[in-house]
């Protein structure tokens, strides 16, 4: 199997859609939210962490859940767009949400970041099984005669 097939494979199961959409809007939406209003962008957040450039970080990432967004509900490249998602709730939990642990505790802690647990397991479903059934994925799939 060639590169570009292996990127496309995808399980033909047709309730995968459900976990695309799911994934996919809630990171199209929190990129248009912190282009939309500004002082959702939480600069200061990377300034304390020492980037120089905390704006311009902060719109690569907006980008990044915008495109990655729109391409997980097309079902487009689905393995390839989860990757920078999948980094980003890393860094988030990581740096974000680990001192809220270590300050306030484990519940707190697994309160807040709830969501962030669901997405991260929802890109970790598309990387493994691909995007599914109605996907242009699976539409671009060279199929067997």
């Amino acid at each position: 199997m060639d590169m570009k097939n292996r990127i496309l494979s995808t399980e033909p199961h047709k309730t995968t859609l459900l976990i695309r959409f799911m994934v996919g809007f809630y990171f199209l939406a929190g990129g248009v939210l912190k282009f939309s209003y500004p002082e959702l962008q939480e600069t200061g957040f990377f300034q304390n962490l020492g980037f120089i450039s905390a704006g311009t970080m902060v719109t690569l990432i907006s980008t990044f859940e915008v495109i990655c967004g729109l391409l997980i509900m097309a079902g487009l490249f689905t393995r390839i767009a989860v990757i920078p998602l999948l980094l980003t709730i890393s860094f988030t939990v990581l740096v974000g949400k680990l001192p809220i642990m270590l300050e306030e505790g484990f519940w707190l802690m697994a309160h807040i970041s709830r969501i962030d647990f669901a997405m991260f397991l929802g890109c970790v479903f598309l990387f493994i099984t691909g995007s599914g059934f109605w996907s242009i994925d699976w539409k671009m799939l060279p199929k067997e005669i």
